[in-house]
């Protein structure tokens, strides 16, 4: 695959309209087409043993191109330098600025329904850092301008089983969306999947999941996500606990769990044609491609297939009990 050189890209008639907390961007052109380019992001002032720059460029593009192969519709993705650092160009999906609508914009609409929903099953606990999985739920259902999207729920659920699947805990509210139309809203392609994967860690901290069996599944089967519930963080693996009683939930493990396993030999190939390195800067080394593997294979392993499994059991037994008479006897 091929490293972009970009020092030589004029920004932009866009460059001062992107925002986020995700490190530095600039709206650039590559052949006459806008792109936004997101930049390393500094981890000084975090806690822990943790590299200089975050590579969440490389989480970006690699996470996106999971999403891909997948075949789910995702911004396109290219790992470039500019400025003497490795950088990930996105390319913009929007005609016009402002087309991008974030979920979160529409959190504030007023329904009267929604608003008693909203009071009256939402607990009064919360958390700035982390997004209710019950209050989405409820916006899902009867916020009276999502629920009119085609296919919302199911992108919502996908997304929410992909990303643990990658490790990305940062599906905030902002960070998916839909697109205004003359003909109304459509769901925008997935995008911002830079907080996937181990995008902090050093390659000793990588190195020791390699070397022990038990580092390497405390890390990948118990990662958070971004969602919680009265305030309390939900880890991936609660997640698909909790939500099986959900049919929308277990419609998404029986689309997506088989395809995982299915797009495994092509998520393997893709990750072994990253190079480690483009002029002397670093890119994916070696022990990186390794542990990602491991850590999704493992969680496909230790936590999607057993999943599968529950929801096929649960829906036949439901189905058993549904043909039963009143007396528990077959109809």
């Amino acid at each position: 695959m091929e490293i972009l050189r970009l020092d030589e890209c004029p920004l932009s008639d866009r460059n001062s309209t992107y925002y986020g907390m995700a490190g530095q961007k600039e709206g650039i052109l590559i052949q006459g087409e806008r792109w936004l380019v997101k930049y390393p992001k500094s981890t000084a002032g975090l806690e822990g043993d943790l590299v200089s720059y975050s590579t969440a460029p490389l989480s970006e593009y690699i996470g996106s191109h999971v999403y891909a192969i997948l075949g789910y519709p995702v911004h396109d993705t290219a790992l470039g330098l500019r400025n003497g650092k490795l950088v990930v160009a996105c390319k913009d999906f929007c005609d016009t600025p402002g087309q991008l609508v974030e979920f979160r914009g529409f959190k504030n609409v007023y329904d009267q329904q929604l608003e008693r929903i909203l009071e009256e099953d939402l607990p009064s606990t919360g958390s700035e850092h982390f997004v209710e999985l019950p209050e989405i739920l409820i916006h899902l259902q009867y916020n009276p301008t999502v629920n009119r999207v085609p296919g919302v729920t199911e992108r919502f659920w996908d997304c929410a089983i992909i990303d643990g699947f990658i490790n990305n805990n940062d599906r905030n509210n902002g960070n998916w969306g839909f697109l205004r139309t003359a003909e109304g809203y459509r769901l925008a392609p997935v995008y911002d999947n830079g907080a996937a994967f181990s995008n902090k860690a050093t390659e000793e901290t990588l190195k020791k999941r390699l070397q022990s069996r038990q580092t390497a599944e405390a890390s990948a089967l118990n990662g958070t996500t971004i969602y919680s519930s009265g305030g309390k963080n939900i880890t991936f693996r609660n997640l698909l606990k909790v939500s099986l009683q959900n049919p929308d939930f277990r419609a998404a493990v029986k689309r997506n769990v088989p395809l995982v396993q299915q797009c495994m030999p092509q998520i393997r190939t893709f990750m072994e044609r990253i190079p480690e390195s483009a002029e002397k800067i670093p890119v994916c080394s070696s022990v990186r491609k390794a542990v990602y593997m491991q850590d999704m294979e493992l969680r496909l392993e230790k936590l999607l297939l057993p999943t599968l499994e529950q929801v096929i059991a649960l829906e036949a037994q439901q189905e058993r009990w549904s043909g039963l008479s009143p007396f528990g006897m077959d109809r």
